[in-house]
């Protein structure tokens, strides 16, 4: 148990309801607080109430607490409290019995004290309060599980239907076995017609018999027949003819589905009140992404097993995960071998282990492949009745007798060993004397060796010293030679260069013009090229004198321009100034281009805005004209009929309306109309019109009221007009001194340009009158620049060579003087290097017989001489102290094997007691996991292991799961969901839609069929949680390459293990149609009326007589070839070969069965039929599978056959050989949907790739 380091004060007081709970109790306050030092308690939080008020629960632990556990007969005390900061106040005190459970995922453990003098003003510790506030809140953890495990209700529900079925008891006349004694039926039964209908499944117990003999498969009410399929345990008692009892009366019970399917709710109430061993289980299971945590550090591990290493890397997955590992073991990968490695890892570490399965085989198989080792206690937990061979000798009543029997021959073959090694002993001491005598000799010799072989080295290293020296001293000699080699080649380069270019030198001399003659040339260009320059800089200077006059008339035309806009800005002036219409200033501000300011445009706008509102003055006006003429004419009108109008008036005044201008003159119009179509109109009429002229009339009034008088907008646009036609003058006036400033600058350049005029005119005169014109001086000048420079160029080479003529002269003397003198060392170099080499060749001739001595193993042999010594003085010493101890091991021994062939009863059971106390691996299926038992014995395990998870319902697989702190889950998604009863769960599904449209669980059942729990978890993992078996070792390669294709989507392809697949799965038989090279069949039936499918009378199930009738033939064949294998010795006389003939189908399953035992004789087979669901987890030396269906139906399709599952467990039963029976046609043509003609396709090709298939014709020819 965890130790609670800290232990907390807290403050409590107790209201007087649970001061009166305790009293009724029978629980003192203060003497109870004062029962423990401390209190282990555990906290349970409550949802907040609408007050607002934290409230809790505390349990006190009745195991840890042990005083008060005495006190109280092992009752458990529930204070209920609200938490406040500076107390708890108890409001309830209560009980539960001794067995509940304290300990839950929903609560949280602390060790606590209760202080009841609350004045003292101690607070409760701010640990407890954190601790309360962060704790989930028990009730709605509970529901959030209980809402997740909601949609596993269906797989209780189909368990639960016949759950109130009471015992049927009956008279019966006989029992009838079939040939593998298997099955019984019970012939002559007296039951009810409702009975009838509700024995499927039911448990059978014969009066007589204590246990079960099976469940009932089916019931022919008609023949008053019951079908029973035995236990595996009741076989042999049926063939010893046990079963025969003198009463005659069968019980058919339920008993088993109702304790199962409590044990099922109850693992869904214990996730629900949080009483998992892992605390995240529910998460782990219900979630998309499971919450697993990092796995721990990958220890290095010394495996038992012969892993490869698919499976070493899930035993290394399995032992690193902390919660959850998922094994995924496609058909021969080894899972059961995966298995037992880890519980021999989990048992070193020692850690207890749950290996749990839906069924008692896989249980037994894999306890039965653990190693002996003494670090492994296996314990089998179950119903001794239905535990395999392999696992019985691991039941509790067996343990105390297999320890002591594994134990005696354990100690009686170390006793006979040690008899033998007394006389092993004096022979080895002799031995290890006689060696150690010759080995004296050897190392004198040995000791030798070595002493001449120093004296060598010592020679040795001292004249390798010496060459080493030498040699250091050649690559110095060597870099000089090559260095004075290179100084005489270089030097007569040299010469060689200074020659060829003093040659060439001379000769362009020779060849060259007079050195006078290119002086005189040279200066006669230099003469033209300046008198060119000159003419070049009169014409120059006439082109600015033209752009110079040109500037003048662009300024007399800029002077020109000022002037006249100046004098059109007067006449603007004046017009302005005289102008009376705002209309008129508009026009002279367009024709003369005047732009506006900011304040002209203000000041437009203000006239702009007058205008309109004298425009609306004057319309207002227009139209209360016409309405004061209107409304005294209907008014006169009025007079005349002597109607008062002060009514209309006053109404007309009270109401507030707006008209548009078009509204009042159509109104104006539809009145004068009225009035001149119809004189007399009625006062009605004339009223609704006097009303309308007074409503439209006040209108104006009003509109008219907001206006300003039209003196008022006269003066004010006489104003405004004044100010614009002055601001418009000031633009003016401003542009004016503009222009004349513009002006003036303008003639003052103008008279600056034509004084430079005048002087540059005067200039060219000069120059002109002392230079003669010369035509394109220009490009004159440029082709004298050319020829000058060619000629100094020319002119400056002669000069050159003329110098480097001299110096090279000079230098080649200096170049012969330094080529004699590198000469000379070079051949000084080359004699110095002679002899060093030579000295050293001297020097290694002189050490080459010392390399033979040298080359000798002196030290390796002397070493050798003396390790040998030293193992034989060792062993001498081990075999003295052996013989010295050997007695003693005897006597203990001798005293074991008396010990153990005297134990008594008492001593076997204190034996079994220990065992079973210390078992570290516990073996029982999921649902015995859920016994009371069981659940009180072992509470929790640190890792469960589960197999075949695959076959195991969600609700089944949860019973273990409680238990386990790490959770391992074997299985593959890849082969079929569970069976319910005997039925698949698509046949169970179809019967209960056909019982109830509207049942729950059918949702969640069909998403099983698509993706199991397993599957599920297995896609959603990390790759550090989860791994495949990806090597097989069960069939034959050419078998394993029908179902590679459903592993291709995993990270790892499916591989055969086998060494040699033709040796190892060598099904040794030789027939018509079977060679011993084939391994893969397909025999083909064709799909015509005479091979159709046919259905059951009154049931769903089919078969197929022509499938039937070619199974029976190929039986026949197999059991002949067998027979000649025999002859032939490839197999042993009394050896079987074992055969597996399955069908997707049960009623061609039964066919089948019932013309094995009653028409065929086949002695050298064993034979075991099954549907493909039951067979999964089985496996056979050959399979004949029956495929049943074939039909021209369009309507219908291949049924169960067409889920990729269950073909994959079909096609991976067979070790040596697999034959299917089915027409090709249909299951690769005339199947509906593509992804599973595909799959049959794939087998086809398969076969048709080993030569494996069989048309009707091949098989008739052989008949």
């Amino acid at each position: 148990m965890k130790k609670y380091i800290r232990t907390y004060c807290c403050p409590v007081t107790l209201t007087n309801k649970a001061r009166d709970k305790m009293r009724e109790l029978g629980l003192d306050e203060r003497s109870f607080f004062s029962l423990e030092k401390s209190f282990h308690v555990y906290i349970e939080k409550y949802p907040q109430a609408a007050d607002r008020l934290l409230s809790v629960a505390l349990f006190f632990d009745n195991k840890a607490n042990a005083h008060m556990a005495d006190k109280y007969n092992g009752l458990v005390i529930v204070m209920h409290c609200v938490v406040e900061k500076d107390r708890f106040i108890a409001t309830n005190v209560t009980t539960r019995v001794a067995h509940t459970s304290v300990q839950t995922n929903w609560r949280r453990p602390v060790d606590l004290t209760f202080d009841l003098n609350v004045k003292r003003g101690m607070p409760v510790p701010l640990d407890v309060l954190s601790l309360i506030h962060e704790m989930p809140v028990a009730q709605e953890s509970s529901v959030y599980v209980k809402k997740r495990i909601a949609s596993w209700e269906g797989y209780l529900k189909i368990q639960e239907r016949h759950a109130d079925i009471p015992d049927m008891a009956s008279r019966y006349s006989g029992l009838t076995f079939n040939g593998d004694f298997s099955r019984v039926t019970i012939t002559g039964c007296q039951l009810g017609e409702k009975e009838w209908k509700s024995l499927k499944d039911l448990s059978v117990k014969l009066k007589g018999i204590d246990k079960d003999i099976g469940k009932v498969l089916k019931a022919n009410r008609s023949a008053r027949t019951v079908e029973v399929e035995l236990h595996g345990y009741m076989e042999e008692e049926a063939r010893q003819q046990r079963l025969h009892m003198n009463q005659k009366e069968v019980v058919f019970s339920n008993f088993a589905t109702v304790s199962q399917v409590k044990r099922l709710r109850q693992g869904f109430k214990h996730l629900e009140n949080g009483l998992a061993a892992n605390p995240e289980l529910e998460r782990l299971l219900f979630e998309n992404k499971p919450p697993v945590r990092a796995p721990k550090r990958q220890a290095r591990l010394q495996f038992h097993n012969h892993l490869n290493e698919f499976q070493q890397e899930a035993v290394i997955g399995a032992m690193s995960a902390e919660d959850l590992y998922v094994i995924q073991g496609p058909p021969g990968t080894g899972k059961t071998t995966v298995i037992s490695e880890i519980c021999l890892q989990n048992a070193k570490v020692g850690l207890r282990t749950l290996v749990a399965s839906q069924s008692n085989l896989a249980v037994d198989n894999a306890l039965g492949r653990l190693l002996a080792n003494k670090d492994i206690r296996i314990l089998r937990v179950g119903r001794t009745e239905s535990i395999e061979e392999e696992g019985k000798k691991f039941i509790e009543e067996n343990v105390g007798q297999y320890w002591k029997d594994q134990t005696q021959q354990e100690v009686f073959a170390q006793f006979e060993a040690c008899k033998k090694r007394k006389t092993e002993l004096e022979a080895e001491w002799a031995l290890n004397e006689k060696e150690q005598e010759q080995l004296q000799p050897v190392l004198a010799q040995a000791e030798r060796a070595l002493e001449v072989k120093k004296v060598a080295q010592k020679e040795f290293d001292e004249g390798q010293s010496f060459i080493e020296e030498q040699k250091k001293d050649v690559p110095v000699a060597e870099q000089k030679q090559r260095a004075a080699r290179q100084q005489v080649q270089e030097a007569e380069q040299a010469l060689r260069s200074l020659e060829t270019s003093i040659e060439q030198d001379e000769t362009f001399l020779r060849d060259e013009s007079d050195k006078g003659a290119l002086q005189k040339e040279w200066e006669s260009a230099q003469q033209l090229m300046q008198r060119l320059h000159r003419v070049i800089a009169c014409d120059e200077l006439q082109e600015e004198i033209n752009r110079k006059k040109q500037n003048i008339d662009q300024a007399a035309g800029e002077c020109e321009k000022r002037a006249t806009e100046i004098n059109q800005t007067d006449v603007a002036s004046a017009k302005i100034a005289a102008v009376k219409r705002i209309d008129g200033l508009k026009w002279i501000l367009l024709e003369h281009y005047i732009e506006r300011s900011l304040r002209a445009e203000q000041l437009l706008a203000e006239l702009d805005c007058i205008r309109g509102e004298l425009n609306q003055f004057t319309k207002l006006k227009a139209y209360n004209d016409q309405l004061n003429r209107a409304i005294s004419y209907v008014e006169q009108l009025f007079i005349r009929q002597r109607v008062s109008i002060d009514q209309l008036k006053q109404r007309a005044g009270n109401g507030a309306s707006s008209y548009r201008a078009d509204e009042i003159d159509h109104f104006l119009d539809e009145l004068r109309k009225a009035v001149k179509q119809n004189p007399n109109i009625d006062v009605r009429t004339l009223g609704d019109y006097l009303e309308g002229l007074y409503r439209r009339r006040h209108f104006v009034w009003q509109k008219a009221k907001r206006l300003k008088s039209y003196d008022h907008y006269k003066e004010t646009a006489i104003e405004t007009f004044r100010l614009l036609k002055q601001e418009m003058i000031h633009l003016l006036q401003q542009k004016q001194q503009m222009n004349k400033v513009s002006c003036q600058k303008f003639l003052q350049v103008l008279e600056e340009q034509r004084a430079e005029l005048r002087s540059l005119q005067s200039k060219h005169q000069q120059m002109a009158a002392l230079q003669e014109w010369i035509a394109n001086a220009k490009e004159a000048l440029q082709q004298n620049e050319k020829k000058a420079l060619h000629l100094q160029k020319k002119k400056e080479q002669y000069e050159q060579v003329e110098r480097r003529i001299e110096t090279n002269r000079i230098e080649r003397l200096e170049k012969a003087a330094q080529l004699k003198g590198a000469e000379q060392k070079l051949a000084q170099l080359e004699t110095h290097l002679k002899e060093l080499r030579d000295t050293i060749s001297r020097k290694e001739e002189e050490l080459a017989p010392l390399h033979v001595i040298l080359s000798t193993q002196a030290e390796r042999e002397h070493e050798r001489v003396l390790k040998h010594l030293a193992s034989l003085s060792f062993t001498r010493e081990s075999l003295k102290q052996e013989k010295q101890k050997l007695p003693l091991f005897q006597s203990v021994q001798e005293k074991w094997l008396s010990l153990l062939e005297k134990a008594s009863d008492h001593d076997l059971d204190e034996i079994r007691k220990l065992y079973v106390k210390h078992a570290n691996v516990i073996g029982t299926t999921c649902v015995a996991s859920a016994r009371k038992d069981f659940l009180d014995n072992y509470p929790v395990f640190d890792v469960v292991i589960i197999d075949e998870v695959s076959k195991a319902t969600p609700p089944e697989l949860l019973l273990p799961m409680l238990k386990g702190k790490k959770i391992i889950l074997v299985g593959d998604h890849h082969q079929l969901p569970p069976l319910i009863g005997n039925d698949t769960l698509e046949e169970t599904l179809q019967e209960m839609a056909d019982e109830s449209e509207d049942f729950e669980g059918k949702v969640e059942l069909k998403k099983l069929l698509k993706e199991s729990l397993f599957e599920r978890l297995f896609k959603n993992l990390p790759k550090s949680n989860k791994t495949m078996l990806a090597i097989q070792y069960r069939m034959h390669e050419n078998i394993m390459a029908a179902i590679t294709p459903f592993y291709e989507q995993e990270s790892d392809r499916l591989q055969c293990g086998l060494t040699d697949s033709d040796l190892e799965r060598d099904h040794l038989l030789e027939s018509p149609l079977i060679q011993r090279d084939n391994h893969l069949l397909w025999v083909d039936m064709p799909n015509e009326p005479a091979f159709f499918e046919e259905r059951m009378k009154g049931g769903k199930s089919l078969y197929n007589p022509a499938e039937l009738r070619r199974t029976g033939a190929l039986l026949k064949e197999l059991d002949e070839a067998a027979a000649q294998a025999k002859q032939a010795g490839r197999m042993k006389a009394d050896e079987k070969k074992s055969i597996g003939v399955i069908s997707f189908y049960g009623e061609q399953v039964k066919r089948i069965d019932r013309l094995i035992h009653q028409e065929l004789r086949l002695r050298h087979l064993t034979i075991r039929t099954g549907t493909v669901d039951r067979f999964q987890g089985m496996e056979m030396d050959v399979i004949l599978l029956s495929m049943v269906r074939n039909h021209h139906n369009k309507q219908d399709d291949i049924g169960f056959a067409k889920d990729y599952r269950r073909l994959n467990v079909a096609l991976s039963r067979a070790r040596e050989l697999l034959v299917l029976i089915g027409s090709t046609k249909m299951f690769t043509e005339r199947t509906k949907q593509a992804d599973t003609r595909n799959m049959y396709t794939h087998v086809l090709e398969a076969a048709k790739k080993q030569h494996g298939l069989r048309t009707l014709e091949e098989v008739t020819q052989h008949e």
